[in-house]
């Protein structure tokens, strides 16, 4: 499985497009993902990107076992997969297009940075991923009770 890390910054043209670095191409190439989804972040005002196997695996995740679903279960994968779009790099430019209601509710104009995620990538409008940004004593208690967390599972 992929690991996406590091941070890019990326012009975005007047059509919505945006060319993914040559870096991410390469790693998606030589682990033959072509398809690529775009996903409205439930969280934060960003894009998430996933390969279609990442997003495979979330969707499977996210959905329960058993058939049929509850009207609840149900409402919620709808919603879960509303603001999704699949993309594939052009093989000659590396660009994709996002689409223009993403770019709107992001507030994107001319740029866009990716932010490596592990499995996947977020996809923010550069002013606003500097806003978010924690500061470093938050950040530290948040990673120490995370750890925790994550350290009393089985």
């Amino acid at each position: 499985m992929l690991s996406f890390i590091g941070e890019y910054t990326c012009k975005l043209d007047h059509k919505g497009r945006m060319v993914v670095p040559v870096a991410i191409r390469e790693a998606l190439s030589g682990a033959g993902e072509t398809l690529l989804v775009l996903h409205e972040n439930l969280f934060n005002n960003c894009i998430n990107l996933y390969t279609k196997t990442s997003w495979e695996r979330l969707i499977a995740d996210i959905q329960t076992p058993r058939a049929p679903l509850s009207r609840q279960e149900s409402d919620f994968v709808r919603e879960f997969s509303r603001g999704t779009a699949a993309v594939t790099p052009d093989e000659s430019s590396g660009r994709i297009l996002v689409p223009r209601k993403m770019l709107d509710r992001l507030g994107a104009t001319d740029a866009l940075l990716l932010a490596g995620q592990g499995a996947r990538l977020e996809i923010w409008e550069p002013t606003r991923y500097e806003q978010a940004a924690l500061p470093p004593e938050q950040r530290a208690a948040m990673a120490e009770e995370i750890y925790q967390r994550l350290s009393r599972q089985p």
